[in-house]
């Protein structure tokens, strides 16, 4: 596969994780039908910002910026939820872990390797563009 192709898979799985994360947190504050519209929510805001990240060149922020809001928002939720919660350290930790092996570390995994593809993609010389002006009166020329 391609650096390409290899970034595209990598950043719907990052979407798709918010996606899941952000609707189920919030579904489970405010119910079901709040979750299906966070969701959904979160899920046009992404494909948009990743469609402006590419209209945006190498250098856009489009995609950095939602994913880093959508995954500081379920974070700081599940980090106030156990601080006010009266627990013990134990059960914060019980509370915690599947939020942050399902969640925490699969985000920060695939945007570290997002953007070492996206580093390699930036460090590779630009094909060289074919001047059709060019190419076309060479052919013109060869075909008198």
């Amino acid at each position: 596969m391609s650096d390409k192709t290899l970034k595209h898979i990598i950043a719907f799985a990052i979407a798709l994780l918010l996606i899941f994360q952000i609707g189920s947190l919030i579904s489970g504050f405010f119910g079901v039908v709040w979750g299906v519209i966070s969701a959904v929510t979160v899920a046009a805001v992404s494909f948009f910002s990743a469609r402006l990240a590419r209209s945006g060149g190498k250098g856009s922020l489009w995609f950095f910026l939602p994913t880093v809001v959508f995954t500081l928002i379920p974070i700081s939720l599940m980090v106030w939820r156990g601080i006010t919660e009266d627990a013990g350290w134990l059960d914060r930790l019980v509370m915690i872990t599947p939020f942050a092996v399902g969640f925490g570390a699969p985000v920060i995994r695939l945007l570290l390797v997002y953007y070492e593809l996206r580093k390699r993609g930036m460090n590779e010389p630009a094909p060289p563009r074919i001047r059709y002006v060019t190419a076309f009166r060479r052919l013109s020329a060869s075909s008198r």
